[in-house]
């Protein structure tokens, strides 16, 4: 167990240890992602829940999950938003292993839909498309583009902001678009407000292959109570954001910000209401536990998984 402090304490404990860039840093920086997004709203919650506690949070605007994930591997943020699929990515394949789990967040599902008066009825017939992909390296750009290619399809893709992509969508210069957020998804629903959609589903063979080529991702479902023309539940995939730490914060920091997160759950999920702030998730982590998350969860009588353990 660790040994209690003040929240102020704990930001000056981190101020003072070497070596780090974000040492002589009086703040805790949050990585968030483009304003609007669900990263950013959800960064701004923590902001604001922190700031009430004494200390001095700054939320960042970022590029997302993937920049995130770079930026706490080297300590230019103390804390962020990072999905799974980023979170694979950065620390199994391009060897930031310096990002630890904290606090699972929200699940984001993934949505492939095109205009309804286009003749595009499956995801093979998105091949040679233009589709659109939000912004470059985003965890939308990342989830799309691995889907496509464990599948052998390829959409010509365009990468812009949901605001743009959603124009051009309308104008009818791309065919669709693939996100994957929280549900229901405002962009799709404000896009709905102006023309018909449909929904992609994965055919019975590419959804078991996505499910042999990438563990990481749940199973999932998208009803029909959440859109318009959607006549029936269709099977899809969906991810884990979580809220990571660089693994040098020190513990008695990270507990605290996870104490903090837990007591105030609720008025999370009134600022994002997709937000699933519950130890219940732990299981779909991905990336090992922060010690100080590690020590909070072990007080709560919570089971951590063998594989989270730092």
């Amino acid at each position: 167990m660790i040994r209690r402090r003040a929240f102020v304490q704990a930001a000056l404990a981190v101020a003072a240890a070497p070596n780090l860039s974000w040492a002589a840093s009086p703040y805790v920086r949050i990585g968030g992602g483009t304003p609007g997004g669900a990263f950013y709203v959800c960064a701004g919650a923590v902001n604001r829940l922190l700031e009430a506690t004494g200390l001095s949070p700054r939320v960042q605007t970022t590029g997302g999950g993937r920049q995130n994930a770079i930026l706490l591997h080297r300590g230019e943020l103390e804390i962020g938003l990072v999905n799974n699929i980023d979170a694979v990515q950065s620390a199994n394949v391009e060897g930031r292993g310096d990002i630890r789990s904290i606090v699972p967040f929200f699940n984001s599902i993934h949505h492939f839909v095109v205009r309804a008066d286009e003749p595009i009825y499956s995801l093979s017939d998105l091949d040679g498309q233009r589709f659109g992909l939000s912004n470059r390296g985003s965890t939308h750009d990342a989830a799309a583009r691995q889907v496509f290619e464990i599948l052998g399809i390829r959409p010509r893709y365009q990468n812009a902001g949901k605001g743009d992509t959603n124009n051009m969508i309308k104008d009818g210069l791309l065919k669709g678009f693939f996100a994957t957020a929280g549900i229901p998804m405002p962009s799709i629903l404000e896009l709905q407000t102006t023309i018909d959609l449909r929904f992609l589903a994965f055919s019975d063979d590419e959804y078991a292959k996505i499910k042999r080529d990438a563990p990481w991702l749940l199973e999932d479902i998208v009803t029909p109570d959440l859109y318009d023309g959607l006549d029936a539940p269709i099977k899809s995939f969906s991810s884990l954001s979580v809220l990571m730490a660089n693994k040098d914060v020190s513990d008695e920091l990270i507990y605290d910000i996870v104490r903090t997160c837990y007591s105030n759950a609720d008025a999370i999920r009134r600022t994002y209401r997709a937000a699933e702030v519950d130890a219940e998730q732990l299981e779909r982590l991905v990336v090992p536990l922060h010690p100080g998350a590690q020590a909070y969860y072990h007080e709560q009588g919570i089971e951590i998984p063998a594989r989270l353990a730092a």
